[in-house]
């Protein structure tokens, strides 16, 4: 038997865990939102437990305000953008997700409200019984098997499922890639051999060094060193296979052969622009930008704190609130990825200290 009071309050502990299930992942866009969704989450869950022992009246307002209070944020968000932040003016579609939270906020809303109308007597004793806690219960079993699924994974982001932790199969490849027509995989293997092509003229690090490329940040495991060329500024360039924001070698050594490459795009949505055909999936997000005084002008980095630092003291930079997205591509012959063309690491580059 499930009493009004026991579901109010699972009701309210359900809206606490999918805010927390998301909370992580969106600490990773923007640290901010991720920590308001967590601080959301947890005043939910307490304010949950609290009406379940609690007849105050304030106990009852707590829980008709964090259910309401959030829903009206969320579709401020969705309706107007954004006020501020990396994601400043940017309006995403409300996700099913989403669609969920607000579905049972307003319900749970409409029960609080009823509930402070007709008296609080009509819901139900408090105390810690079956039908207070029944509902709450199955809310806490649902955890692990919710935080497991694609739907909480696509979540986590605001980009949803083009986010950096996109589902892809064993190869590394965007699930995208599988449903690629003829005509789409032509133009990609044309892509790819642009791509090598760039690497051919610099075999090795020092190449690269002569050529007027520069080094950036130290190199890591499963990236190497890479490099940039510093004269150009891709932060409002198309995105062009032969023209990489870096290359990247097997390690600092002058004689390291090149590995990969790595290309950059900034956008004002939360998704990348064209890119490799079918590869949209595999492009990882970054909320931030360093922008570098170089000698010959300005030029771009998107934050990642082993390449620029938590800041950009690495490159000794300015952070700009700018979204940019991250790809690297391993086309180099003997460095074939087994994770796959498009995946962020490769496991045979190992940087030992």
């Amino acid at each position: 038997m499930l009493s009004l009071r026991g579901a109010v309050a699972g009701l309210t502990m359900f809206l606490g865990v999918m805010h927390l299930l998301v909370a992580v992942g969106r600490a990773h866009d923007w640290a901010w939102e991720g920590a308001a969704l967590a601080a959301t989450g947890v005043v939910q869950v307490v304010s949950a437990l609290r009406w379940v022992v609690s007849d105050r009246r304030s106990a009852l307002v707590s829980v008709l305000v964090v259910g309401l209070g959030p829903a009206i944020v969320l579709v401020l968000a969705r309706l107007s953008g954004y006020p501020f932040g990396p994601f400043d003016g940017y309006s995403p579609s409300v996700s099913s997700y989403e669609f969920v939270l607000l579905t049972v906020s307003v319900i749970t809303s409409a029960l609080a409200a009823g509930a402070l109308v007709t008296g609080r007597h009509r819901v139900g004793a408090p105390g810690w019984r079956l039908d207070t806690l029944s509902l709450v219960a199955v809310v806490v079993a649902a955890v692990p098997g919710l935080a497991t699924t694609k739907w909480v994974d696509d979540a986590s982001s605001v980009s949803g499922a083009g986010h950096s932790h996109s589902h892809t199969d064993a190869n590394g490849v965007g699930l995208m890639a599988q449903e690629l027509t003829l005509e789409d995989r032509r133009v990609l293997a044309e892509q790819v051999v642009l791509a090598r092509e760039v690497t051919v003229a610099v075999p090795t690090l020092q190449d690269a060094l002569d050529a007027g490329w520069t080094k950036v940040g130290e190199p890591i495991t499963g990236g190497g060193q890479m490099v940039m060329d510093t004269r150009v500024d891709h932060r409002d360039l198309p995105f062009d296979p032969s023209t990489p924001m870096g290359l990247l070698y097997a390690s600092d050594d002058p004689s390291a052969p090149v590995v990969g490459l790595q290309y950059g795009q900034w956008t004002s949505e939360a998704m990348p622009a064209d890119g490799f055909v079918g590869q949209s999936s595999m492009w990882h997000l970054h909320t931030a930008t360093c922008v570098i005084d170089g000698d010959e002008g300005e030029f771009a980095l998107t934050i990642d704190d082993p390449l620029t630092g938590v800041g950009c003291e690495k490159v000794d930079g300015t952070r700009e609130d700018r979204i940019g997205f991250m790809l690297r591509v391993w086309v180099v012959p003997g460095w074939e990825n087994p994770y796959g063309t498009f995946a962020h690491d490769h496991p045979g580059i190992v940087v030992t200290s």
